[in-house]
């Protein structure tokens, strides 16, 4: 079985095109999204559209949360007047976890014990994400039952490690390469290149492969949107895969 995992579209329906068109190309059973769909300063109904029309499995992010509860934040205020009816109920219907693959396969937005606003892998606290030590990682896992994968978002930063004996795979952010966050301290995440990420996950007969995927797309032209909506340090990430200076 080969599963395609993305996460954090944010919106980005130009980088998710990309993401879908290569998607097709790579002969995948199934197609799984990791949440935060169309918070972001892009375009929310469209990317929204692209991301129903997949039809594949998908979980709420923080950010289907917070629009649902009314969410002043930027992202969340500027896609909710741009999204229909429909848009909405699509999205209160949407899991906070699921099962994929006879449940060797789960899939978070952010761990499975600590809900959609948890860093499963990564360590802030110096302001820019680590690895995190292993004895920190396992308890985040509680919840996951016989599941030998773990699909995880939130954090944007693509990475594959292990830990218990569990592969988790973070397949980065579909359309939002950087961000900056004051909780649980203030801290940054780039990935570096504005490339659009996905990741693939394989059953093999000695076990599960992973595999990060970067697509190229047009950045310019969404960055260009983030500008137009006002959002100058996402433009900015946009282009380069990096925050401007704070």
């Amino acid at each position: 079985m080969r599963i395609a995992a993305i996460a954090d579209v944010h919106g980005n329906a130009l980088a998710l095109e990309a993401v879908i068109a290569h998607i097709q190309a790579s002969s995948v059973d199934l197609v799984v999204n990791l949440g935060d769909l169309v918070s972001g300063p892009f375009d929310p109904a469209r990317s929204a559209d692209m991301q129903i029309a997949l039809d594949c499995p998908t979980v709420a992010g923080n950010h289907e949360r917070q629009l649902l509860a009314g969410d002043t934040g930027f992202s969340d205020a500027f896609a909710r007047p741009r999204l229909t009816d429909a848009h909405f109920q699509w999205i209160a219907g949407l899991p906070a976890t699921l099962e994929l693959a006879d449940g060797e396969v789960f899939a978070c937005h952010g761990s499975s014990a600590g809900g959609d606003l948890e860093y499963l892998l990564e360590d802030v606290s110096s302001g820019r994400p680590m690895l995190d030590r292993q004895e920190a990682i396992l308890p985040r896992l509680a919840g996951i039952g016989r599941a030998r994968v773990v699909l995880c978002g939130h954090t944007h930063i693509p990475r594959i490690a292990t830990s218990g004996g569990v592969l988790i795979v973070n397949p980065g952010s579909v359309g939002m390469p950087g961000y900056r966050d004051t909780s649980p301290v203030p801290h940054v995440m780039e990935a570096g290149t504005p490339h659009a990420r996905y990741a693939i996950v394989e059953k093999l007969a000695g076990g599960w492969a992973a595999e990060l995927r970067a697509v190229p797309y047009d950045f310019e032209a969404a960055a260009r949107q983030a500008e137009q909506a006002g959002r100058d340090a996402v433009a900015y990430s946009v282009r380069t895969g990096r925050m401007p200076p704070a």
